[in-house]
């Protein structure tokens, strides 16, 4: 069991170097950071619930304080910012101890270090389940920030990545396979926010439209098209898939893409562009080396369909995770 006081004494001495940015850090009732006037301050919070999000047995606590971040600053990428701050709530159970907790921080400093970020602040509660939240804050110039809103019909969509890697591998997962080494498993546990192209893409003004696929394509392309009026067409082929996604889908679906359009936490970027900008897209994503596929185009009607290599539209029954379903 880990106890409280002698944990927050742990983290502060962790995490006591500071920015020039950070005025007050960990230690006071509230952290006090700078941020430039100039810029908008972005605020984003996410959490990992045992049970719910990850089982404990099959991740380590370093990995899950590491995605945790991930997700969560995958975010701010998703709108063109930069991350600057996290900070971090976690609950624990009586059957975590301090070796538990020691992971969990390493997991955290791996963190700041991969992706730009300090950690400022948080709390740590007793739980009947093991949690994490995180709140990230970031900044973006005010004409540079990529919203939900802002796809027209005629605009193209783009997906980065490969799809569906991460759900099947927590099938993969579920099914008994114990090789950590597993290219699928592996997107499960470490998924890469594509942050450098979220910026890039803000920065050269390419998408009208953005989001991170957390909850799966259909249903992330649905709240920046549908929820603002519009809609799309997804070519079902375009759809770009991993050679091990290919090889191991067979094993748990008969639909090939099933989990490439409804499986969640890819945390690819999703986004819409001007059909002039396709050649802009393309050297990005070469100077990147971030593969970005162009698999649909937005619509005037306010639905979503995916058409087969013929050219007809499918019948959809499973868009996506959404919390709460019964």
């Amino acid at each position: 069991m880990i106890d409280e006081l002698s944990a927050l004494r742990r983290i502060e001495e962790r995490f006591h170097k500071a920015s020039k940015d950070v005025e007050l850090g960990i230690g006071d009732d509230a952290a006090a950071v700078r941020f430039d006037s100039d810029k908008l301050v972005l605020s984003t919070t996410d959490s990992q619930v045992e049970d719910v999000h990850f089982m404990k047995s099959l991740i380590t606590p370093c990995e899950l304080a590491r995605k945790a971040v991930a997700v969560s600053v995958s975010d701010i990428g998703a709108m063109g910012g930069v991350s600057k701050f996290i900070l971090a709530s976690v609950g624990f159970s009586e059957r975590e101890d301090e070796e538990f907790l020691e992971q969990v921080i390493s997991g955290f400093i791996n963190s700041e270090q991969e992706f730009g970020v300090e950690l400022i602040g948080g709390n740590l509660s007793s739980s009947n389940k093991l949690f994490i939240d995180i709140t990230v804050l970031g900044e973006v110039e005010p004409e540079l920030m990529v919203k939900r809103s802002g796809a027209n019909p005629g605009d193209l969509i783009y997906a980065t990545g490969t799809l569906g890697d991460s759900a099947l591998g927590l099938k993969i997962l579920h099914n008994g396979l114990k090789d950590r080494n597993n290219y699928l498993v592996n997107r499960h546990f470490h998924p890469i926010p594509r942050l450098e192209l979220g910026r890039e893409l803000a920065l050269k003004r390419i998408a009208t439209s953005m989001i991170d696929i957390s909850d799966g394509l259909l249903l992330d392309l649905q709240r920046i098209t549908v929820q603002q009026g519009i809609g799309a067409k997804i070519e079902l082929m375009k759809l770009p898939i991993s050679k091990e996604y290919a090889k191991f889908i067979g094993q748990f679906s008969q639909n090939t893409f099933e989990l490439a359009l409804s499986g969640g936490e890819d945390y690819e970027l999703l986004f819409t562009s001007h059909e002039d900008r396709q050649r802009d897209i393309q050297v990005i994503s070469k100077n990147l080396n971030i593969e970005i596929t162009e698999i649909g185009c937005i619509t005037k009607d306010r639905s979503i369909e995916v058409l087969n290599a013929d050219g007809e539209a499918l019948s959809l029954q499973n868009r996506g995770f959404v919390h709460f379903n019964n």
